[in-house]
């Protein structure tokens, strides 16, 4: 029961609804792959894993989120509205599995509070998670550079599919992050 508490943050992911995997997979891995390729292709012009370099920088940006995404959280949570509580709109609406007392698994429509309670739930822990990947990669890409030593294409791939990671989760944390912005900001205030 703990192991499922502690990962339900990323419960998010496994919302049912035919048009999210683009706007969590599919986007995210269109720009990191174009990311990937670039760096490939540029490899020795962009310094991404170095002191100064883009890692280090998006590391000085994103450690600091978590706490905004936590303050949207306990927002929407504590919201007095009652049409949040409504199930969202669509055919099907978004849709998740949750367990119950009993152990079973129960299928549920999903509100726009619950969407969005989800959301920066995962935003929280993508974000916290992002953080400390770099902390790793700035501590362990010396380390790999000299195990690999002069063979510059194995480097270079290695690289790339670095790269096409770090781009894929910082990409859909940014994503995530403009669709709950546009939730909060502008769709939870229209009528359906």
């Amino acid at each position: 029961m703990i192991i499922y508490q502690l990962i339900r943050p990323l419960a998010y992911l496994r919302i049912k609804h035919p048009a999210k995997w683009r706007v969590d997979w599919a986007l995210p891995a269109g720009v990191a792959l174009v990311c990937a390729a670039l760096h490939y292709g540029f490899r020795g012009h962009v310094n991404v894993f170095g002191a100064g370099g883009i890692v280090s920088l998006v590391l000085g940006f994103v450690q600091n989120l978590p706490g905004f995404y936590i303050a949207a959280l306990a927002a929407i949570a504590t919201f007095g509205r009652t049409d949040i509580d409504e199930i969202m709109p669509g055919s099907p609406p978004p849709r998740l599995e949750t367990a119950t007392v009993n152990g079973g698994v129960n299928l549920i429509e999903l509100t726009r509070r619950r969407f969005l309670c989800l959301l920066f739930a995962f935003l929280t822990v993508e974000c916290v998670a992002l953080t400390l990947g770099s902390v790793l990669v700035l501590s362990a890409v010396p380390a790999i550079v000299e195990c690999i030593g002069d063979r510059e294409t194995l480097l270079r791939i290695v690289s790339a599919f670095g790269v096409f990671f770090y781009c894929l989760v910082l990409t859909q944390l940014m994503i995530a992050t403009l669709w709950g912005l546009y939730y909060l900001g502008e769709r939870i205030h229209q009528p359906d």
